[in-house]
């Protein structure tokens, strides 16, 4: 019996990690590259080939690197980290995030 208990006991704090990470709220990343891009929502190509799309929001944060940027500089074929949120369950990003990119002033390596 308590053999029984003590098996019991290993499998619901194992399946307890899992009901965490699924609450509303939680920030889950995805990657991807960016197929389509509109004021109202984004859709990325993940590095498994399938493509996903998320609901863009007044809210939405964008970066380049760490500074700020705006929508407009989203382009399609840009590889992202989106921040996706779930609230009353419904999906959105709360950030994008963009590469830095080369910066202008630095002359191209030649040989």
């Amino acid at each position: 019996m308590k053999r029984v208990l003590a098996v019991l006991s290993a499998c619901a704090m194992l399946a307890l990690p899992g009901r965490l990470l699924a609450h509303e709220g939680h920030v889950h990343k995805v990657m991807g590259t960016v197929a389509v891009v509109d004021a109202t929502h984004i859709e990325v190509a993940t590095k498994d080939g399938k493509k996903e799309s998320y609901p863009l929001t007044k809210d939405t944060k964008y970066l380049k690197g760490k500074a700020a940027a705006m929508t407009a500089d989203v382009k399609a074929g840009a590889r992202v980290v989106l921040s996706v949120v779930e609230k009353e369950g419904k999906k959105s990003v709360s950030e994008v995030l963009m590469a830095e990119g080369g910066k202008p002033d630095q002359p191209e390596h030649q040989h």
